[in-house]
């Protein structure tokens, strides 16, 4: 009998073999860049010039005033473009200079250090190129068209931007909704708790709540920085709402009262993520604390998955395997996701395939979400920025599959393989 190879291992072997799969990939993708060859060296790179500015666009700036925000937080606030040092192609950016009104003399940002630049109500983004380092300056108004164009084709859109004032609004909102479930439970102690990003209402122990909201906070800022997000962006809808319980049977009482649910099958937690961007996680701590923690932020992680940048749905076993990677992350002292990347791994010995079924299905088998965390961290591990350039293009309104294409030069059944080898199944099909 096959003992199934222990997951330290496994993620040991896992950036070699996608790694391998890339560098069968053509050699332009490959190829590095020089002062002759100025082009990009990666998938990445390539993305980031596709609404890029050319050099007279870039010269066109000369002269205006701008507010340009640094990777350091601070924000030059209405100065004057007064250079910008290229390389041989004049859209790549060195550095630029820029100058306040009653200055003698200019201040020099250099690319590696540019985030954002405002000019006359537009807003331009800085794309460091490390290959040819200089950063490209991507034209978000050109860029967020396109995207919104592609996006109306499948009714789907971007989420709006929420002013200041509308999100107090929600999160009033939210507090009166509990105010209702409150009174519902009026026998409980339910108590709220309010962080930054989240309302917490709960009949647990005060000592129970805190590390609760800490793995929260620390799952909110872990994707934030996963997808691109500057620290302290705040995802939601106003605020994301968790209503946890001691116990199942008030967590089912709550499904069936206000979301009129009778079956919730084995769920110690659900997400629901409304339409209009509200997100309401609703679960039970039950005899487990580390697994409690687990679920609580596999769970929210869903919400913030779905408000992220547009509406379009993310597939299955991207959802879920996110969701099981952050939990993972979080809550380390929690062994569910390993188990089930271990059980996975098995299972996929005896077959071989995943049977046709796991790359479009709306639902998982439990053992399933075991490689769907697993594939993902492989992803992440292989390159964090191309992961950013696969998920953000499934948003965009790609296919997934043109997304990985797209993102890491893969088919689906390249990237079978790829965890195939890190479980010894180096023929493993979709």
């Amino acid at each position: 009998m096959m003992v199934p190879r222990p997951v330290s291992v496994v993620f040991r072997v896992i950036l070699l073999s996608l790694s391998l799969l890339l560098m069968g990939q053509p050699a332009t993708a490959q190829k590095r860049a020089t002062r002759y060859n100025a082009k990009p060296s990666n998938t990445v790179e390539a993305a980031a010039l596709e609404f890029a500015l050319s050099a007279d666009e870039v010269n066109s700036l000369v002269g205006k005033k701008a507010n340009v925000l640094t990777s350091n937080g601070k924000e030059e606030v209405d100065v004057e473009i007064t250079r910008f040092f290229t390389g041989r192609d004049e859209s790549h950016i060195k550095s630029m200079e820029v100058k306040t009104e009653n200055a003698t003399r200019g201040k020099r940002l250099f690319a590696t250090r540019l985030v954002e630049m405002k000019v006359d109500d537009k807003t331009y983004q800085f794309q460091y190129l490390p290959s040819l380092k200089a950063a490209a300056i991507e034209d978000m108004s050109r860029k967020n068209a396109a995207i919104s164009e592609k996006l109306r084709a499948s009714n789907e859109e971007f989420w709006d931007e929420i002013p200041e004032k509308e999100q107090l609004k929600y999160v009033d909102e939210y507090k009166e909704f509990l105010k209702k479930v409150g009174t519902h439970f009026s026998g409980f102690n339910m108590q709220l708790y309010e962080t930054k990003y989240f309302l917490f209402y709960t009949d647990m122990p005060a000592k129970q709540v805190a590390p609760y909201l800490v793995q929260l906070d620390k799952m909110n800022e872990l994707l934030g920085q996963s997808f691109g997000f500057k620290p302290g962006h705040n995802i939601w809808r106003g605020k994301a709402v968790v209503v946890a319980f001691l116990a199942k049977q008030a967590f089912l009482e709550f499904e069936e009262e206000f979301y009129n649910r009778t079956e919730t099958g084995n769920a110690i937690g659900l997400c629901h993520s409304h339409g209009d961007g509200k997100v309401i996680v609703s679960c039970y701590r039950g005899n487990d604390p580390n697994f409690f923690g687990a679920v609580l932020v596999h769970e929210t992680a869903h919400g913030y998955i779905h408000r992220y940048k547009s509406t379009v749905p993310i597939p299955t076993w991207i959802n879920e395997g996110i969701a099981d990677w952050i939990a993972m992350m979080v809550v380390p002292s929690s062994k569910e996701v390993r188990f089930r990347q271990t059980e996975a791994a098995a299972r996929l010995r005896q077959s071989h395939t995943f049977g046709g079924q796991f790359f479009n299905n709306d639902r998982l088998d439990g053992w399933q979400y075991g490689s769907a965390s697993a594939i993902i961290q492989l992803m992440l591990k292989a390159n964090p920025e191309q992961f950013k350039l696969f998920f953000n293009g499934i948003k965009e309104g790609l296919t997934w599959q043109d997304s990985l294409q797209r993102a890491y030069g893969l088919t689906v059944e390249q990237l079978c393989q790829a965890y195939g080898q890190t479980i010894g199944i180096p023929r493993l099909t979709p």
